[in-house]
């Protein structure tokens, strides 16, 4: 299967894998329960258990930069390049007209009659808002003139929460599968009570071993209790559709000091519930036979917090996870919604020659998970309608 870009040039590819034992169990408790099965988790019902897609080739996750950038870079209407910080887009009468930019320690601008902002949910309306488009009352904090009051902008924050229970596999169990492309089956279920349909997965995985993170002399250690991280698995409770959004803000006039931004997850009471009752499903599929060869014993959350609300809503809040599946940020939305920021055509409100064309103008979050293709999709179709003039 591959997801295919409108220009002939170029395709993502889309692949499945091997199942290790893991992933077998999984799928072994979920139907036993009584969860039905999809075949395409990237079609527009993935209710149920599935072999979740991956782009990976060999171990390699085909990015954009693979597949579409490195098939044109030798065309001649095609600049890249690297090291160039954008510090804010040029406006003069109300139309976008270039970028101002900083490269070797030199302030530069970039002239353009067409600006196409893909700088994800965070940076996209960082460089909006130090544009003098945003909140007035909030750019007016910082003394940025008010080119456009979009109150929307840095509004709307979401991302895909993850709680994650342990447990410890039984000794013998292999935990990875015969090659680097190992495929994982999602579960996506309704939340009992919930207006949303597909609202939550579960899907299982590794706990990766102790790793060098980028700040030197930094590592992070997973807390699996005394079991050795190699020895010990978790199933994920995955919040697809929140209620609760956060928020990007300014935190100075500085294009060099990063915005300030907090998803605030959990504070909804449905996501906490949600999430509450999605943890305690995954428990009792541990507890059943499709585990029985797998599982040795659950470590995290213990019984005594698993059977408390109270108590499971201090242990979500302090063991939460968090995806890349930044989002909502500039969102996109009709004229009659005060908090939109671009219309159907991904144009910025109020600035002609100006498009934003990331996560961040989706209106909600989407609920199958991984956020890759639908911004791809979302950049094809900007591309032609801009070339449609």
């Amino acid at each position: 299967m591959r997801l295919l870009s409108s220009s002939p040039i170029s395709a993502l590819p889309i692949r499945t894998g091997s199942l290790p034992a893991i992933q077998q169990a999984f799928h072994a408790a979920c139907t036993a329960a009584g969860f039905g099965t999809t075949n395409d988790k990237n079609g527009p019902h993935p209710a149920g258990l599935g072999i979740s897609p991956s782009n990976n080739i060999d171990g390699v996750r085909v990015s954009t930069a693979m597949s579409y950038l490195n098939p044109i870079r030798h065309h001649l209407n095609l600049t890249v390049r690297g090291g160039v910080f954008a510090r804010k887009i040029l406006i003069e009468d109300g139309k976008a007209v270039g970028v101002e930019a900083e490269s070797g320690g030199q302030v530069f601008r970039v002239e353009a009659d067409k600006v196409v902002l893909s700088s994800g949910a965070i940076r996209s309306p960082h460089l909006l808002m130090l544009s003098g488009i945003g909140p007035a009352e909030h750019l007016a904090e910082f003394g940025i003139p008010v080119v456009r009051d979009l109150p929307g902008v840095g509004n709307n924050l979401m991302n895909h929460l993850s709680a994650q229970m342990t447990y410890k596999v039984k000794d013998g169990v292999t935990l990875e599968a015969e090659h680097r492309d190992a495929g994982h089956f999602s579960l996506h279920y309704t939340a009992e009570g919930s207006e949303y349909v597909n609202d939550m997965v579960l899907r299982t995985s590794t706990v990766v071993d102790e790793r060098a993170e980028k700040v030197p002399g930094v590592r992070t250690k997973y807390l699996v209790g005394d079991v050795p991280p190699g020895r010990a698995a978790r199933i994920h409770c995955t919040l697809g559709l929140p209620d609760g959004s956060g928020w990007v803000k300014l935190a100075s006039s500085d294009p060099g000091v990063q915005p300030s931004f907090n998803y605030c997850y959990l504070q909804h009471p449905n996501d906490r519930r949600r999430v509450r009752d999605g943890l305690r499903l995954a428990a009792r599929l541990l507890e059943s036979d499709g585990y029985k060869d797998v599982v040795e014993y659950r470590i995290h959350p213990a019984n005594d917090i698993l059977n408390n609300d109270d108590a499971l809503d201090v242990w979500m809040r302090q063991t939460v996870g968090t995806a890349r599946h930044v989002s909502g940020t500039c969102k996109m939305g009709p004229d009659t919604d005060p908090m939109a920021v671009v219309d159907q055509h991904c144009r910025v409100k109020g600035i002609s020659g100006l498009w934003v064309a990331d996560a961040s103008v989706m209106p909600r979050i989407p609920r199958s998970g991984g956020s890759h293709a639908t911004v791809i999709m979302i950049a094809e179709r900007v591309v032609d309608w801009i070339a449609a003039g």
